[in-house]
Formats: C-alpha cells, sequence, structure tokens
C-alpha cells in the first residue's frame, strides 16, 4: 500500500488512517459495553430483536473487518514470516493475559464467596489462568466469584471473540504464506473469502443458534460469520478497491431500511465491513488527538465485562446507570492497560525489526517507490511523538 491509501481531494481535511481507525475501535468499544448493560443487569436484550442492523453484532464484524485489512497492511509493509508472527503476538497476548491473571489473583479472592484458603486451594481458579493463557481453551469461571449476579458465573464474557481473532489470523497468514499478498496470487483471497461467504450460508438454514457447535472454546458458527468480514477486509487491501463515502452510507441506509432476515444477515458483513474501512480513511483531521486517547481500546474491550460485573454485584440493576458507571471506569483502565501494558510491549518489536539500511547514492526515495515495494530506509515518525512505537516499516501504529 501507499502512503496514502486514499488519494482525497483535500487530504489536509482529514486524519490518518491509524488514528481514524483508533477512533473507531474506541467508539465500538464503549457501544460493546452499552450491548452488554442489559443482559448483565437481567433485563434482557438491549437492542429489538427485529433490527437488521444489529449494533453490538455489527461492532465485532468491524472489528474483524479491520483487522483484516491493517493486518494484511503490516505483512506487505514487512513480509517476513517470523516477524509477522511474533508482532501478532505482542499485540494479542499480553492485554487478554493481564485480565486473566488480575481477576483471577486480585479480584478473584476479594469477591469469592469461598475462604481465601479455599479459593487458592480449588482447581478452577489456577485453571482459569491456565486455559486463558492457551486463548482456545477458554475458561470463563472463577470459583465463587459472580455466582449471584443477573448474569452468574461469567467472569469475563467479552473474551470469546479472541480466539476467533487468532484463527483468523492463522488463516491469513497461511494465505500470506502461499503468496496471497502478491498480486498474480492475490485471487487466493478472493477464492477463500467464497468458500467462507458458502460456508457461512450453509450454517444459517442450519436451525438454531450455534448448531455447528464448537471447536475447543470456540463457536464455529460465529466463527465463520465474523471470518466473512476479516476476509473481506483482506479483499479490500489487496484489490485497493475505491473507497466512498457516498457507497458506505448508501449500503447503511439500504441495511437499515430491511428487514431482518437471513439476507439483511449476509449484507451486514460486507457493509458494515466496507463502511469502517471508508470511516477510518475519512476520519475528520480536527478529531486527531493525542494517540493515548484513543489507543486503549483493546483495554476497554477486555476490562469492561469484569467492571460491569463488578457492578451488578455491587447492585447495579439499572442498565444506564450501569453504562454511565462501567463505560468511564473501563475507558480509565483501557487506558492504563495501553500505557503500561501494550504499549511498553509492542516497543519489543525494535528487536524483532529489519534493519535500516542506508540508501545508496541515486537511489530511488521512498515516496517514489511502488507501493509493493519495502519502505526500510524511511524515516518517518509519529505524530504524536518520538517514543510512540512504530511499524518498523510504515512509521504508522499498527493496530491488533
Amino acid at each position: 500500500m501507499g502512503t496514502a491509501r486514499v488519494e482525497h481531494a483535500h487530504p489536509e481535511r482529514f486524519a490518518a488512517p491509524a488514528h481514524g481507525f483508533a477512533w473507531i475501535r474506541m467508539i465500538g468499544a464503549l457501544l460493546v459495553i452499552y450491548g452488554h448493560s442489559s443482559p448483565l443487569v437481567g433485563s434482557g436484550d438491549l437492542f429489538p430483536p427485529e433490527w437488521p442492523l444489529q449494533p453490538d453484532e455489527a461492532v465485532l464484524m468491524g472489528f474483524f473487518a479491520m483487522s483484516g485489512f491493517q493486518i494484511t497492511e503490516s505483512w506487505i509493509r514487512d513480509p517476513h514470516p517470523l516477524r509477522f508472527a511474533a508482532k501478532r503476538v505482542l499485540r494479542l497476548w499480553p492485554p487478554m493475559l493481564t485480565v486473566s491473571v488480575g481477576m483471577a489473583l486480585i479480584v478473584g479472592p476479594l469477591v469469592t464467596t469461598l475462604s481465601v484458603g479455599e479459593y487458592f486451594a480449588a482447581h478452577g481458579t489456577w485453571a482459569y489462568i491456565v486455559n486463558n493463557t492457551g486463548l482456545l481453551t477458554l475458561n470463563h469461571h472463577l470459583p465463587g466469584v459472580f455466582t449471584g449476579n443477573p448474569w452468574p458465573g461469567a467472569v469475563n464474557g467479552a473474551l470469546w471473540t479472541l480466539p476467533m481473532e487468532l484463527l483468523a489470523y492463522a488463516g491469513l497468514y497461511a494465505l500470506l504464506l502461499v503468496g496471497a499478498a502478491k498480486q498474480r496470487l492475490r485471487w487466493l483471497a478472493v477464492l477463500a473469502l467464497c468458500a467462507i461467504v458458502v460456508w457461512d450460508r450453509y450454517l444459517e438454514q442450519d436451525p438454531g443458534a450455534e448448531s455447528a457447535g464448537s471447536l475447543l472454546s470456540v463457536p464455529v458458527e460465529s466463527l465463520v460469520a465474523f471470518l466473512v468480514a476479516f476476509a473481506f477486509g483482506v479483499v479490500l487491501n489487496l484489490y485497493r478497491m475505491p473507497l466512498s463515502v457516498l457507497a458506505a452510507g448508501a449500503g447503511v441506509a439500504v441495511l437499515g431500511a430491511m428487514p431482518n432476515s437471513i439476507a439483511a444477515s449476509f449484507l451486514m458483513a460486507f457493509v458494515v465491513s466496507y463502511a469502517v474501512v471508508v470511516a477510518g480513511h475519512f476520519w475528520p483531521a480536527r478529531l486527531t488527538v493525542p494517540g493515548h486517547w484513543v489507543n486503549g481500546s483493546y483495554g476497554v474491550y477486555v476490562w469492561g465485562f469484569p467492571v460491569q460485573q463488578l457492578l451488578a454485584m455491587s447492585g447495579v440493576g439499572n442498565q444506564y446507570v450501569m453504562v454511565l458507571c462501567a463505560a468511564p471506569i473501563s475507558y480509565v483502565l483501557g487506558t492504563l492497560s495501553w500505557t503500561f501494558v501494550e504499549e511498553p510491549v509492542m516497543r519489543l518489536r525494535h528487536y524483532i525489526a529489519p534493519q535500516r539500511r542506508s540508501r545508496p547514492a541515486g537511489a530511488v526515495p521512498p515516496e517514489e517507490l511502488s507501493d509493493t515495494e519495502e519502505r526500510v530506509d524511511t524515516e518517518e515518525r509519529s505524530p504524536e511523538g518520538p517514543d510512540r512505537p512504530l511499524d518498523p516499516i510504515s512509521g504508522r501504529p499498527e493496530r491488533f
């Protein structure tokens, strides 16, 4: 990809796409908290089931589409298998491990119905940490924790999408290793998208939610549905499809006017995926803020559910009070996660980044290279300052 994914008529009006995506992720993480509020206080679904565009599901679709788009960009910038895999590990695991260990060893003993001795002697306490470390073997329960809540026992239901994210990474990794990022082989990504769509439509016809069962802790039906959005994000990047605000808006309007149906479910993955990628590239420049204000979305996402369970345990029983209390607390925890966990860990990429090569006399400057050539000698710096962790090739922040 080039230094500008979209040729804006007035580029000064738009923020860098990485910053636009950071904003969208933060808004999405806060919307997830909103979506969880009603069931966590025991009042059922927050959104009418007849809506074709379910905001909570659409947010998750958007997360997967952005991941597919941006992770493909990361490979194009630095197509090195080991470095690519290491970046994914450094991005996905640390915040999830932090919240799991924190809940098991700090919060759990304080709120469990068991004695502290019984709690730490219980197999489930340590199994929670071990299973969540494995990611594909998630455990959502700690002994005696949140057992009296309206949604009993679930310590952190938000983690359920992370194994799906990992499997999406693995699938993309396999495609990239066989050359799907190359122009002559990018049809492999389209083929993979078509196969996933066919699988998704087949599962959509089966009666009952999650009728396809699960792969370890991963519900197969949800996995396939989110893989559609992820794969479409990959295709959007590889084929450099035109990004139009008008087209994105029209798609959302059409989807919103449709009844809740199988057709609307099929359309939602593509409309939402396209819309979030467009929004990231057309984010208003006047909304640019210091990066740490919006980079903590992952932390907001993984801490939001336990914060809400703690509030429900304390007696919060109104969904709107839950949102008003949980959103700022989760935002603070997410920002702390970014500052003290994610950003320091991402600095470790310095040790796996390719060494910069000096440019010989007469070499083509980096801004004149083709969009698919590696920029190892760029001197770009993050607008947030020299300490901001950068992608070793593009010089831009990388999202998970």
